[in-house]
């Protein structure tokens, strides 16, 4: 297949540089990049709103809170006078097996997002990579390099997922652990690209981002806040805006069922529009630290994409 060579540039970058370049591939791209995260978010959705009678419920979380607060009167002394009339009713605290049951949704629910959004960002890195490369984007071409090497995303997505609870259980726990995990995030952040870019499997991957990170921790960390930032606001007003129908209709313009299916098509919308700026900063991250690191240009990244030859 014959390739238009784009004009070879460097990926070199600071933060800012990166979060503009990432809006303007967004913007350039954008018909693409949301189809490439709606085809993942689809069944995604489906996925949560089966999910969703196993998952908890308001009034499931107050009887949540009663199980692991307990009657607050108990802490009263003995001689204490309280009156009973007028005071809410507590809930009735879940059992053990509700309690085992809602985690292990909840987790299952977890791990599979993760898993789905790992795969996505993949292909939406292939997209990054080859519009710089060809000045385009095929789709299906980028869901086929990500196919690629979807046994090692999958990896990555559940090693993701046992960071991420690490991290939470550190910082709950006690500090330190909680930034040991918070740093090793940073250092395997260019994992995906590793592997959809040079091909190479979890643990070489792993390996490859460290070795990349290594140097380059702070501005990679400061890439990764800024975009966490950007992202924070930009899901704040888009929320606000595709979530407006809804609050108009109020509670009682909705039954329950098709409340719920507002809710999962509002999640799925967000994420569509949300990931693909995510996954770029990803990318252009990788392109910055290789470019830093080994003079990378668009030449070598078309020859490990297998679009042009050697030289």
């Amino acid at each position: 297949m014959q390739v238009e060579q784009q004009p070879t540039q460097t990926f070199r970058r600071n933060p800012f540089e990166i979060i503009g370049e990432c809006f303007s591939i967004y913007g350039r791209h954008f018909r693409k990049l949301f189809l490439i995260a709606l085809i993942i978010q689809v069944p995604l959705a489906a996925f949560g709103f089966a999910l969703a009678d196993r998952l908890p419920a308001a009034e499931d979380l107050q009887r949540l809170q009663a199980s692991l607060i307990g009657d607050p009167r108990a802490a009263l002394p003995g001689s204490a006078e309280y009156s009973l009339e007028g005071a809410q009713e507590l809930p009735e605290p879940l059992t053990g097996d509700e309690i085992v049951g809602f985690a292990t949704s909840m987790a299952i629910l977890f791990i599979v997002t993760l898993i789905l959004q790992t795969f996505a960002s993949g292909v939406i890195v292939a997209a990054v990579a080859m519009q710089y490369a060809t000045g385009r984007i095929d789709v299906g071409a980028c869901y086929g390099r990500a196919w690629w090497r979807v046994i090692s995303l999958v990896i990555l997505g559940l090693l993701l997922f046992g960071l991420i609870v690490l991290m939470i259980a550190g910082f709950a726990l006690f500090i330190v652990p909680g930034i040991v995990i918070l740093a090793l995030i940073i250092y395997w952040s260019v994992d995906v690209p590793a592997v959809v870019i040079e091909g190479c499997k979890p643990i070489s991957a792993l390996r490859r981002s460290f070795e990349l990170v290594r140097g380059n921790w702070w501005r990679t960390f400061a890439t990764i806040t800024l975009m966490t930032l950007t992202l924070i606001g930009f899901t704040v007003v888009l929320t606000l805006l595709l979530s407006a129908p809804l609050a108009l209709l109020g509670d009682d313009g909705l039954s329950e069922t098709m409340t719920q299916v507002s809710s999962s098509l509002l999640g799925m919308l967000t994420n569509a529009i949300i990931l693909p700026i995510a996954a770029t900063v990803g990318a252009l991250i990788y392109l910055d630290l290789r470019a830093r690191n080994e003079d990378y240009d668009t030449g070598a990244l078309s020859q490990e994409l297998g679009l042009t030859s050697p030289t």
